[in-house]
């Protein structure tokens, strides 16, 4: 019999959703928490979306959809259904635009209106290192420049950092383009004295003719777990 994760104290949970509140952009709504959640019922659409997973993966699921119907009652949509896309992607109610993100042990949830908002992204990771093999996955030479130093001042894992920050930034991108990114075709700078960062997509013959646009983020950390966060307005 699997044995289900052990959980964090309440306070973590209530420090990381108030930490991202703080880094997101005014008019969105955030909520979250632990898992517990999971044990009440889904609305049977979201269930059926869900389809054959297993208990760890549907733990997840539910609280996420929990939290992220307590976040669209912020925004007067409560009731919502938010079924899984065929991108596997969350199906958000009409004039709205999200992103849920978990770990192990909890769950983060960031909606808003789509006449404020073309897209949000945000993740969170639990803070522990990335193994070479990954880290040499997710980030380039250019990006890992000054590692130690940035490493020293943050106190995480640079690495696994970049992942978050790709992450979230994957997260807004693909509703608004549905283009499949890889972790070297976006390239970070990072101000890590203002917790910013700075996503570009790297020019390829992949990529020759996508986005050249800068899209900015923010990033932090909360009792052990990073966070990021992007958004692109729409005004």
């Amino acid at each position: 019999m699997p044995v289900e994760p052990e959980f964090r104290d309440d306070s973590s949970s209530v420090q990381l959703v108030a930490a991202v509140r703080q880094l997101v952009g005014h008019g969105l709504v955030v909520e979250g928490g632990d898992l517990t959640p999971a044990d009440r019922d889904l609305l049977l659409e979201e269930e059926l979306s869900l389809g054959n997973v297993v208990p760890a993966r549907r733990r997840e699921f539910r609280a996420g959809r929990f939290y992220a119907r307590q976040a669209l009652q912020g925004l007067g949509a409560g009731g919502s259904v938010v079924p899984i896309g065929d991108n596997r992607a969350p199906v958000w109610p009409t004039a709205i635009v999200g992103s849920i993100s978990h770990t192990r042990n909890l769950c983060v949830v960031a909606v808003g209106s789509s006449t404020e908002f073309l897209g949000v992204g945000i993740d969170i990771e639990e803070d522990s290192p990335l193994s070479c093999e990954l880290a040499r996955l997710v980030s380039d030479a250019a990006e890992l420049e000054g590692r130690e130093e940035i490493e020293r001042g943050l106190g995480c894992d640079l690495p696994k950092l970049l992942f978050v920050i790709k992450e979230a930034f994957y997260k807004m991108y693909f509703p608004l383009t549905g283009r499949f990114l890889a972790f070297h075709d976006v390239r970070i700078e990072l101000d890590v004295e203002k917790h910013a960062a700075k996503a570009r997509i790297v020019p390829s013959k992949r990529l020759a003719a996508i986005d050249s646009r800068c899209f900015e983020g923010r990033f932090g950390s909360s009792d052990g777990t990073l966070f990021s966060c992007f958004e692109l307005s729409a005004r």
